[in-house]
């Protein structure tokens, strides 16, 4: 991976902290609205995107491409693809995962 540091941002990410939620807590809210099937299928999906932007968002400020703000607004992107059920969830789990790859490009 990285730096000792960039280990510990991502273990942040990733668990979270006191105050703020982390990727794993995240994901259980996100996966709610899929049946159980389904849930397999997209852990897998969000299980990749977690590692990818929490990879990224743990490096150094100078040369990350993906910042809190982005954090922010893809977080609120799916809590509302959330309320508008599992196949507009998907999708929006999709494209995020689209956007990312191309920004990391």
């Amino acid at each position: 991976m990285g730096t000792k540091d960039e280990e510990e941002w991502f273990r942040k990410f990733y668990e979270g902290t006191f105050l703020i939620k982390g990727w794993k807590s995240r994901m259980k809210e996100v996966l709610q609205p899929f049946s159980p099937a389904e849930r397999d299928k997209m852990r897998g999906q969000l299980d990749s995107l977690g590692e990818k932007i929490g990879r990224e968002w743990a490096k150094d400020n100078k040369v990350r491409r993906v910042g809190t703000p982005m954090l922010q607004k893809w977080g609120q992107d799916l809590q509302n693809a959330k309320k508008k059920g599992p196949d507009v969830l998907a999708e929006t789990i999709r494209n995020l995962d689209t956007e990312l790859d191309d920004l990391l490009a």
